[in-house]
């Protein structure tokens, strides 16, 4: 309700009012003093339409001419009533979107809807002036919880209404993966597959076979129908997994399907060929991951022969010759391919790595040939974090410390010389060792940190006299102020050498008293 008063302003007459609320209830009144006053806070303010009537009669109660005044006050004091429906229900998985459609009203006595408006969190998805209004949410749910919307509608008096309810999108499909072998490989040895589903949210159905023909052509499927559920990684994924073991001879086809509760489906399928008897393979299996300080593939023709097949030597895609030496340092992929009659394709890979290059020891902390005061602490380690520290010996003794994150933290002490000797090693065998000396020396006294300097001047400052003296002679004025530094640092010394005297019988004395 509104604030104010009405007064009345004159000696003579009186002011009357009339006021009619929004239900029909009606107040009158008289003012008759100078300055009396009916505050607005006393008549009976309703919602809706509320009118006050005032005017002035003189004392023949007749109405004075242009005297009249008329106000309207609109009061709303009731929130605004929301209704709020998902569609297709709040507690399904939407695909793509989900439709949220928001009905405000404010009664027949109210200001009416002046904003609705949609957000989930902190994101305002839309905002309208309707009475009505349906709202799209793409914003994809997370591990497996809803995605709050919060509805907040006002109307033009002010007055707040907040509704929250909850919504499950997800638009991302499922992650189905067949690990632990490339499509169409050729190997001699068992092999050990994973069929892993990943889901950010919620999994409904994941299905996979095993489809095996051996050499006769005979076929036989085994469905896969033990799972392992994981907890939630670090993404919130949800996972299941499902490792199988295969060791005997035959062309295997893998499929996997998953789907999640929006009807997101993922497809996997891999294909290889178990042959134990195929030598080429096995060499291929033996080369993967190796680190090399050079490549040469020495089989003789007849060792890397398939049976009925023919095949296709590369590396990096380039073609290769058995017996060509590769010395070039990075990443190197092998790739056989071998095709039979049929036109079916496989293909055997083995990625390694050339390196001849010797690791690099960098020491952080300290410098060769440096002296520290009281303590040092330095740390060791490799340029390259993949290779290793052999050993760490401090004067020629070897160290079992443990690998920090900065790598290996060394803290010293004791005030001696040291000699730092470190052996690295990386993955093709290239070994090196890097050395590094320094003291450590006793912290000085303050007495020493005062004398110092002057012990510096005594014992080394004659070339600094002697051309203290030439300057005298190009110019007395100067020559005469280095006098007098030269004056102030001997009594300097003096005083220096009378407080030592003082100091070492001072010594004398309490070392007497403590004997």
């Amino acid at each position: 309700a509104p604030t104010g008063k009405i007064t009345h302003l004159s000696k003579n007459g009186v002011t009357r009012y009339l006021f009619e609320n929004g239900n029909g209830e009606r107040q009158e009144g008289t003012l008759e003093k100078l300055n009396e006053s009916c505050r607005l806070n006393q008549l009976n303010f309703a919602d809706g339409r509320n009118e006050l009537e005032v005017w002035m009669e003189d004392e023949e109660h007749h109405q004075i001419e242009n005297s009249e005044s008329r106000k309207e006050f609109w009061i709303d004091s009731v929130r605004p009533v929301i209704g709020l429906e998902v569609s297709g229900g709040a507690d399904i998985w939407h695909k793509e979107a989900a439709e949220v459609v928001v009905e405000a009203s404010d009664g027949s006595n109210g200001s009416q809807i002046a904003e609705i408006i949609c957000k989930t969190g902190e994101k305002i998805v839309g905002k309208s002036s309707k009475g009505a209004e349906k709202f799209v949410i793409t914003e994809s749910s997370q591990n497996g919880e809803s995605t709050p919307v919060t509805i907040i509608a006002t109307d033009y008096a002010g007055n707040q209404t907040v509704v929250t309810d909850r919504v499950f999108v997800d638009r991302d499909a499922p992650k189905a993966l067949i690990q632990g072998v490339e499509d169409y490989t050729i190997t001699s040895k068992p092999v050990q597959v994973s069929y892993l589903a990943e889901e950010e949210n919620v999994i409904q159905t994941v299905r996979a076979n095993i489809l095996k023909e051996d050499i006769d052509g005979k076929k036989e499927e085994t469905e896969i129908t033990e799972w392992k559920t994981k907890s939630r990684n670090e993404s919130g994924d949800t996972k299941k997994e499902s490792v199988q073991t295969l060791a005997e001879d035959g062309l295997y086809k893998l499929r996997m399907n998953v789907t999640d509760m929006a009807g997101n489906v993922s497809h996997a399928e891999r294909q290889l060929i178990i042959d134990k008897e195929n030598p080429v393979i096995a060499h291929v299996d033996e080369l993967d991951g190796k680190y090399l300080k050079k490549f040469s593939w020495n089989y003789s023709i007849e060792e890397s022969d398939f049976t009925n097949y023919t095949y296709v030597m590369k590396v990096d895609d380039a073609f290769y010759r058995p017996g060509e030496k590769i010395e070039k340092e990075g990443v190197h992929v092998l790739t056989i391919e071998a095709f039979d009659s049929a036109g079916n394709k496989g293909e055997a890979k083995a990625r390694f790595t050339i390196d001849h290059t010797p690791p690099v020891i960098e020491f952080e902390g300290i410098e060769d040939g440096e002296k520290y005061e009281k303590e040092k602490t330095f740390y060791v380690r490799t340029e390259n974090l993949e290779d290793q520290i052999e050993y760490i010996k401090i004067n020629g003794k070897k160290q079992n410390r443990k690998k920090q994150k900065k790598g290996y933290e060394i803290q010293l002490n004791e005030a001696k010389n040291y000699e730092i000797e470190v052996k690295a090693k990386d993955f093709a065998g290239n070994e090196k060792v890097s050395q590094i000396g320094f003291e450590i020396y006793e912290e000085k006294s303050l007495w020493q940190k005062i004398v110092e300097p002057v012990r510096k001047y005594i014992f080394y400052g004659n070339e600094k006299v002697i051309q203290d003296e030439k300057m005298v002679k190009e110019d007395k004025k100067e020559g005469k102020k280095k006098n007098i530094i030269l004056w102030e640092r001997a009594v300097l010394f003096g005083a220096l050498i009378v407080v030592g005297i003082w100091k070492r019988e001072k010594v004398k004395e309490i070392w007497k008293n403590l004997s």
